[in-house]
């Protein structure tokens, strides 16, 4: 068992007892003192375990380091990686398709990768729609404390996974990630980095340029 697949269940197993207690406190909250106080000692007793284990999780995610990235994917969870990582600045973009696309971040310092870890980084990431013709989404995620900008153009609604022709005015290089059909849809993923923030930045598929708005996703804070 990998360990993504060993936080899930841990996850799964906090948000089942939160619900439990709900529904406990609920059936038992007209009972007499003495059997309500028994029972909440209980569930405070359990609710320790569960939110320690929790705790220690998310600790050894956010401290334990590999010497190389292929070592923190293999550890975290290899599931259909799709093409190259995408290494930027401070981090490394892994492309994983599971139930939907995941975007995993890991970052490396001292010259050790670390596993994605929300809790200690300031990674952000922002959308925004192609209002002219509602398929094109962009998601662009700020890199730390860098200029590092990761590029994801999303191409909603397909029929095919056909690769499409997209470029940007900073001569990138795109990753193509595409997804299983879905009812007949095919979600279709561009990804790139930009080591420096531009000032005109232009994107395009095939020869239709992408009418989102840039400064917003590029470099308001």
């Amino acid at each position: 068992m990998d360990f993504q697949k060993f936080e899930m269940i841990v996850e799964t197993i906090a948000l089942f007892w939160v619900i439990c207690c709900v529904a406990i406190w609920f059936i038992y909250r007209k009972k007499k003192k003495a059997t309500a106080g028994k029972l909440k000692k209980r569930m405070i007793c359990i609710s320790i375990i569960v939110f320690a284990g929790y705790f220690m999780l998310n600790l050894v995610k956010c401290t334990i380091s590999f010497a190389s990235l292929e070592k923190a994917v293999s550890f975290y969870g290899n599931t259909k990686s799709q093409g190259e990582p995408i290494i930027g600045t401070e981090t490394a973009l892994v492309p994983q398709l599971n139930d939907g696309l995941e975007l995993n971040i890991y970052h490396k310092k001292q010259n050790k990768w670390k596993l994605p870890c929300w809790i200690l980084h300031e990674d952000s990431m922002h959308d925004d729609i192609d209002e002219n013709t509602n398929k094109y989404m962009v998601s662009v995620i700020w890199e730390g404390n860098t200029d590092g900008r990761y590029i994801i153009l999303w191409e909603t609604i397909s029929q095919d996974c056909k690769r499409r022709n997209v470029r940007d005015s900073e001569n990138s290089r795109f990753t193509y990630i595409s997804s299983k059909p879905v009812e007949g849809i095919v979600n279709k993923f561009y990804c790139s980095y930009l080591k420096d923030t531009p000032s005109n930045y232009k994107l395009y598929i095939d020869d239709y340029e992408i009418e989102v708005d840039w400064e917003k996703l590029l470099k308001d804070n």
